[in-house]
């Protein structure tokens, strides 16, 4: 996050540290949480190798976590797409600001692109067993799996 000239702080999607730790992102109605949650997850999968297994995304409603895991698979098929695409130099116009810096961050190398791709894949193979629920779900199946 970085520091605007009115106090406020500015949530930066690629910069955000990925570190253990327990973090808060707080903001308002309609400021992009779902869309940056996505991108961290993207992140996460990428830079630090999770597996989609070992990502843990609680909201409070049904519907919010649905859209929250349709946003996660669309952002993980987008990134597919554009190392699929062999991307160089010349990004679509449609790629958002965020994509396109972890783009240049993240794709210089052939060998980089391929190993990318493949965690990408493997999260989007194994997505619906992904953790990606309400608080009472996330209990539910704690319980269930961890039940004597």
């Amino acid at each position: 996050m970085k520091q605007k000239k009115n106090g406020l702080y500015v949530f930066e999607p690629n910069q955000y540290p990925l570190d253990n730790g327990i973090r808060l992102i707080e903001a308002s109605a309609g400021t992009g949480k779902t869309f940056s949650l996505a991108h961290l997850v993207l992140r996460l999968i990428t830079e630090k190798k999770y597996l989609i297994n070992q990502i843990l995304v609680v909201s409070f409603t049904e519907a919010t976590s649905s859209e929250i895991k349709s946003k996660i698979i669309e952002r993980l098929v987008l990134a597919l797409k554009i190392i699929e695409s062999d991307y160089e130099e010349g990004i679509d116009d449609d790629i958002d600001d965020v994509l396109k810096e972890w783009i240049h961050h993240n794709l210089k190398t052939k060998d980089n692109r391929i190993l990318i791709a493949s965690l990408i894949l493997e999260a989007l193979e194994r997505i619906d067993t992904a953790d990606i629920t309400t608080i009472h779900g996330f209990c539910s199946k704690t319980i269930r799996r961890e039940a004597i």
